[in-house]
């Protein structure tokens, strides 16, 4: 007989659900499982009254905020997103966990060859967030990696062998590369194939967790390694994003790649001492980090 999975998260949240909506407690209520989080676990609500009409609530795993995560910021990029037509709309906040309540909206996920096929809308949407206007919430990644070190060592995870060397590329790209004026820009810094949602009429960003201002080119490059772009598909990158293409700016997208993996790899080793869903950060941040000393090189 298999493990039976455990569902009381869900009454949680359903109770969560009907506690931060007035009326909604009146009202038929269901709650089902979302997948696809490493992070937090995630919930479709479906209410009677608003058919056909869904929503999504999520659990935060635990102490996220050691993961670069302020609720509050969170709050407000999401808002930010909504109003400016690139993130679903927001409802509100769930009681009790801080996090948010927003609207299920139609799509899915592409392969790379498809998604590089519709980047222009992708780009799209990231300058409109990156010309959004400032946040109050910040990201500076040269500042996150070493957070992210101090937090997993405090935690009692020993730090990667790599991260000695991989500290000093970062110290060395932001010496070499500072940000330009106008460079620092609100960006979502977690730019995953899993938060941006293809429809066939319209493309979303999805889970602004981690958004923050940051150099715009972060997120160019966590865009590109994270989905896969290869040399041609980051040249349109650029061209998309900027008009034209030079060598000052392609070599920045490419040492802001190198500090999307160590990011990537030193989040998962802050996750070994924290996390308590049921995936393997270990080996992922070996590999994240193995990708970032390969890129360093070819810097």
């Amino acid at each position: 007989v298999g493990e039976v999975p455990d569902t009381s998260w869900l009454t949680a949240v359903r109770d969560a659900v009907v506690r931060s909506f007035p009326g909604w407690d009146d009202d038929e209520v269901d709650v089902e499982p979302l997948g696809g989080g490493i992070t937090n676990r995630n919930a479709v609500v479906s209410v009677r009254s608003l058919a056909p009409r869904r929503f999504v609530a999520r659990v935060p795993g635990e102490r996220t905020e050691l993961l670069g995560i302020d609720r509050a910021s969170e709050v407000e990029a999401a808002v930010r997103a909504a109003e400016i037509g690139i993130g679903p709309p927001v409802l509100g906040v769930l009681d009790g966990y801080g996090t948010l309540v927003t609207e299920l909206v139609p799509g899915g996920h592409l392969e790379p060859d498809a998604f590089v096929a519709r980047l222009e809308e992708v780009v799209r949407l990231l300058h409109r967030f990156h010309g959004s206007g400032p946040l109050a919430g910040a990201f500076p990644i040269h500042r996150v990696v070493e957070w992210h070190a101090g937090d997993a060592a405090a935690h009692g995870v020993a730090l990667p062998g790599a991260w000695p060397e991989l500290h000093e590329v970062s110290s060395r790209i932001e010496r070499s590369f500072p940000p330009a004026d106008g460079d620092l820009v609100p960006c979502h810094n977690d730019l995953l194939p899993g938060n941006v949602l293809f429809a066939d009429d319209r493309t979303w960003l999805l889970d602004f967790e981690y958004a923050g201002m940051n150099d715009r080119f972060f997120d160019l490059a966590n865009l590109s390694v994270n989905c896969g772009l290869d040399a041609a598909a980051d040249e349109r990158l650029l061209a998309l994003y900027f008009g034209e293409v030079d060598d000052r700016r392609r070599a920045k997208l490419a040492a802001m790649k190198v500090m999307s993996e160590l990011r990537e790899g030193m989040w998962a080793v802050v996750q070994q001492a924290i996390s308590t869903l049921d995936t393997d950060f270990a080996t992922y941040a070996d590999e994240r980090l193995a990708n970032a000393m390969t890129l360093a090189e070819q810097l």
